[in-house]
């Protein structure tokens, strides 16, 4: 336990009597030790004296064997109280006579002579010394005397603690002394201070008694309390004053509060309209932005002539700077308002620069400058990071340097800077040789609305808010920015970002590692990129500046038996041109030459494939070049010459990348649903159309597993695109369904209302293609077509005519015989007529047993006939039967195709002139309120209009939930258009089912 000492005097006072403590007990123990000795030195040198005295007279009688003299002897010790026993041993150690003092009768003499010399033992010492004669030692005297040692310790304690006490008081009288001339100033001015702090009075001052430090110390605490009864009185002062100020500022507060609350109140009510303005407008402008952009697209993708290819694309440049600017001022909104989100995700780097090339290629296209994209370097590993806002960065930093540079070069860098265990640091830079920035203009080209001077919105167009927007994402993504220029001579604009870095086994790109490569180009900067994208992938390139010295340098190899493997020849040269250049080059090597591939700029593709002598090239490879459109358009060119071609690494260029993708287009647009249709078709995409999320949601529960991945708008009539994805995630095998939201709105609260719905991705209209397409090749997984049932029918709005669900030319493989088989269509039919009634009464008594026996027969039946949804359907409802789900819930799906399947059976025995079979009876589902209310309204609305064309497929659907018999009327006074009672007796069926 550690005392606290607070006092001086306390401390001063134990300091003395420790050190006199101290000193005496370190001189006591030194005495004691040496006394002790002594005293033990003294006893033993005495009783030897005594036993040598006894020897000397104990001689005659050992001599002569007289052990009674030897007795008397020994007896003469009885004076000596102090001598416990004696005794005498011959010289063989033998007993000879011994003495015990009657006062300590417990002494025991020992019956043969001990060993010798003195012992020392606690209150006692005996000593043993030998009796000599003339003729030596005849034997030998025992002494035991009292040595009390005990007895003399505690003499000495007494002693010792008598002259500490005297010690101990003599110091506290002289550490008394001290402490009135030391401590005695320092507690009177501890206690000076004390009452200053008790009092609060800075008035007092201490005593200045002496003249050495503690005075020095009493002079400066009195100079303190001096400065502080000083600044305490101007603090009075000021507080006086600031009492006066609050009590003005409290007025003034409470009124300007008042106004703020009614300014604030405007502003929010601003604010929100603002908001509904701009998504309103966004909504507005996007929806046939979309259109334009859409179609624009396809037509340019159509033969035509020269000029109206030209106006196709000049409305496609207007198009995208125009939703270029719509979304420039969208995500600055976001940005500032703190809602724009970094996404992570798997990231790479060769598809960011390939959509980069896709979309800077046009615009660099009808300028007299070369784009050129560094290839990207190895990391080690998977990158993770948003690959989005990545694209947007780029895309925003090379459009400016293609705006400001009227010719030369535009170059896309990137380096890797480190790399740790988890994090790998990228630099991207984009440099120009344009116009340049001048020094003191450098620091304001981040800030918003900001351009280099006044003049250049004028001249270069543009809102000033691109750079802005690329250094808020930058640093929200963690990393920097910047730009390097120098007026006249061009610009570099750079920034580094980290991004989560996971290692993975590297990818061996090539199958043949060692291709020889001739390069012509007459830019040094193109060739020597072309040189470093070849290397990358293990190339060897030699590389020339003209056509002349292609041909030469070809010419030169082939003489040589060396030929080179392929040839990339830029088409726009001087003197000799690419196309030149490979006519010289089959000619004068009789056509037996290595693959031509020519480099052209997106622009002069289809003026190319229209030149005399462009069947001469085996491939054509846009500007920008990267590595995947570099390797894949070598790949073509060799494959077209029948030479080996490189491993099949996954192609990432425009022709097809939706081969095997299966999807649904929901949108209530019909231009819309056919732009995104025509597009996604375009690329290899097989696509079902629905018009509204109702639709949809009935279409996709009758055909799980028929598409890959949803293209759901969000704002259409009856059902919208969040109530239907909602509804979607909870049916059976179509709660893991990809689903991408289509939206003219793209602020931050609908995309969070599209996340929670349930959606997967977000996509702004009017969508980019290549940003449309990579977020279908990200989510979609292509599966591969069934090997006899072709593609699944079609939602109900398009009218099939039954023809999607029966695979005739599969069942003629089969069957042979076409009229055997319309016999066994009609007979099946004819046989199953009541079949969905009886499986739902045994459904509704629990017999399973029997019910898959029913759906066993069913699947068997439709399999033998080539109704591939109708197989594919009850199968998976066996087999949910079997594993105890909840059968009801999909009958509804059943019911639905096997309607389908007897109306394409009818369709097809009528075409044919067979008999019908006989009408289907269908087992009723339990009315869903929550499809049957937007149902009723869009079919009331149809009538309002007197719209039969609106009317009749409602009706249609409705026949899933609503039984035929109360529909029959309404349908029978539709098709009398007599829309008034149609419409009654619509509304009279609504209050029935209530």
């Amino acid at each position: 336990m550690t005392i606290r000492l607070r006092s001086i005097r306390t401390k001063v006072l134990l300091m003395v009597l420790a050190v006199n403590a101290c000193t005496l007990l370190a001189a006591s123990a030194a005495f004691f030790f040496h006394a002790m000795s002594e005293n033990r030195t003294r006893s033993a040198r005495e009783l030897t004296t005594l036993a040598e005295i006894l020897g000397q007279g104990s001689v005659t009688a050992l001599e002569f064997d007289d052990a009674k003299v030897a007795a008397d002897n020994l007896g003469q010790l009885r004076g000596d109280a102090n001598i416990n026993a004696a005794a005498l041993y011959t010289a063989s150690g033998k007993l000879f006579a011994q003495y015990v003092n009657p006062r300590a009768p417990e002494t025991r003499v020992p019956a043969q002579r001990p060993t010798g010399g003195v012992e020392v033992f606690r209150e006692n010492m005996t000593v043993l010394v030998p009796v000599k004669s003339s003729t030596g030692q005849i034997g030998a005297v025992y002494v035991d005397g009292q040595h009390d040692a005990a007895q003399w310790l505690r003499d000495y304690l007494v002693i010792f603690g008598l002259v500490l006490a005297f010690s101990l008081g003599f110091g506290l009288l002289v550490s008394s002394g001290l402490q009135r001339r030391i401590t005695g100033p320092i507690l009177a001015v501890g206690k000076v201070a004390r009452r200053v702090m008790e009092s609060r009075d800075f008035k007092l001052r201490a005593a200045k008694t002496t003249e050495d430090e503690i005075g020095e110390l009493a002079e400066s605490f009195n100079g303190m309390l001096q400065t502080l009864e000083h600044e305490i009185a101007e603090r009075s002062t000021a507080e006086v004053a600031v009492r006066t100020l609050n009590a003005e500022l409290e007025q003034r507060v409470e009124q300007r509060t008042t106004e703020l609350a009614v300014r604030t109140r405007e502003a929010e009510a601003a604010s929100r309209a603002k908001a509904d303005f701009l998504a309103n407008m966004s909504h507005e402008i996007r929806t046939p932005m979309n259109a334009v952009l859409g179609l624009a697209y396809l037509l340019a993708n159509k033969p035509l002539d020269a000029d109206a290819l030209d106006l196709v694309r000049k409305i496609r440049n207007a198009g995208r700077s125009l939703q270029t600017i719509i979304n420039d001022i969208l995500d600055f909104s976001k940005i500032e308002a703190g809602r724009l989100e970094i996404e992570e995700a798997p990231l790479h780097l060769d598809g960011v620069l390939d959509n980069l090339a896709n979309i800077m290629g046009t615009n660099a296209g009808d300028k007299d400058l070369e784009l050129v994209i560094a290839p990207a370097p190895d990391v080690g590993g998977e990158l993770h990071g948003d690959a989005l806002r990545l694209e947007q960065i780029l895309i925003n930093l090379t459009s400016n340097a293609i705006k400001f540079t009227h010719h030369g070069v535009v170059k896309v860098g990137i380096s890797l800077l480190e790399r740790s265990d988890t994090v790998a640091r990228l630099r991207f830079s984009v440099s120009d040789t344009g116009i340049g920035i001048p020094l003191e203009k450098q620091a304001h080209v981040f800030s918003a609305f900001a351009q280099a001077d006044t003049s250049t919105t004028r001249r270069f167009g543009g809102t000033g808010l691109g750079l802005a927007i690329c250094r808020q994402l930058v640093s929200k993504m963690g990393g920097e920015i910047g730009v390097i220029s120098t007026p006249g001579k061009g610009s570099e604009f750079w920034f580094s970002l980290p991004f989560k870095w996971v290692p993975t086994q590297s990818y061996e790109p090539m199958a043949l590692s060692k291709l020889e490569i001739l390069v012509a180009d007459d830019s040094d900067v193109a060739r020597e990129n072309l040189a470093l994208t070849a290397r990358a992938m293990g190339w060897s390139p030699t590389l020339t500046d003209s056509g002349a010295a292609a041909v030469d340098q070809a010419r030169s190899r082939w003489q040589t038996a060396q030929p080179y493997d392929v040839l990339l020849l830029d088409w726009r040269m001087p003197g000799m041109d690419g196309l030149e250049a490979a006519r010289a080059i089959r000619r004068v090597m009789d056509g037996q030459t290595a693959p031509i591939v020519l480099m052209v700029t997106a622009y002069a593709h289809d003026e190319l494939l229209k030149s005399v002598g462009s069947d001469l090239v085996d491939g054509v490879l846009n500007k920008p070049v990267t590595s995947s459109s570099l390797y894949n358009s070598v790949a073509e060119a060799m494959r077209r010459r029948g030479r080996p071609t490189v491993s099949d690494r996954p192609e990432t260029g425009n022709a097809q990348r939706l081969a095997g993708v299966r999807a649904l287009v929901v949108d209530d647009s019909d231009i819309n649903r056919e732009v995104a249709s025509r597009i996604l078709e375009s690329e290899g995409a097989s696509v079902e159309l629905a018009e509204n999320g109702l639709v949809a949601l009935d279409w996709l529960s009758a055909h799980v597993g028929a598409v890959d991945v949803v293209l759901m708008d969000v704002q259409m009539p009856v059902m919208d695109g969040y109530q239907a994805t909602r509804m979607l995630r909870g049916v059976a095998g179509l709660a893991d369904l990809p689903v991408v939201a289509l939206t003219a709105g793209a602020f931050k609260v609908q995309q969070d209302e599209a996340r929670e719905a349930g959606m997967n991705a977000f996509v702004a209209k009017p969508f980019a293609v290549d940003e449309l397409i990579g977020v279908i090749q990200r989510l979609a997984v292509p599966r591969p077509m069934a090997a006899v049932a072709p593609a699944d029918a079609g939602p109900p709005a398009p009218a099939n005519g039954g023809v999607d669900v029966i695979a005739v030319e599969d069942a003629v493989k089969v069957w042979r015989d076409l009229a055997v088989y319309r016999r066994f269509l009609a007979k099946f039919a004819r046989d199953n007529a009541d079949s969905m009634a009886q499986l739902r009464q045994l459904l509704d008594e629990g017999n399973a047993k029997q019910a898959g026996a029913l759906l066993h027969k069913l699947k068997g039946s439709a399999g033998n006939l080539a109704l591939p949804e109708l197989t594919r359907v009850a199968g998976r409802l066996e087999r949910l039967l079997m594993d105890g789900g909840d059968v009801l819930a999909e009958f509804a799906a059943l019911q639905d195709a096997f309607i389908r399947a007897c109306a394409a059976i009818a369709a097809h025995l009528a075409e044919q002139g067979a008999e019908a079979p006989p009408p289907v009876a269908t087992a009723q589902a339990p009315a869903d309120k929550a499809r049957l209310k937007p149902l009723f309204d869009e079919l009331l609305g149809a009538l309002d209009r007197d719209n039969p064309d609106l009317a009749t497929p409602v009706l249609q659907q409705l026949g899933a939930w609503v039984p035929d018999a109360s529909l029959a009327p309404i349908r029978a006074s539709v098709e009398d258009f007599d829309f008034r009672r149609a419409e009654n007796l619509a509304r009279e069926l609504v209050a029935e089912l209530k």
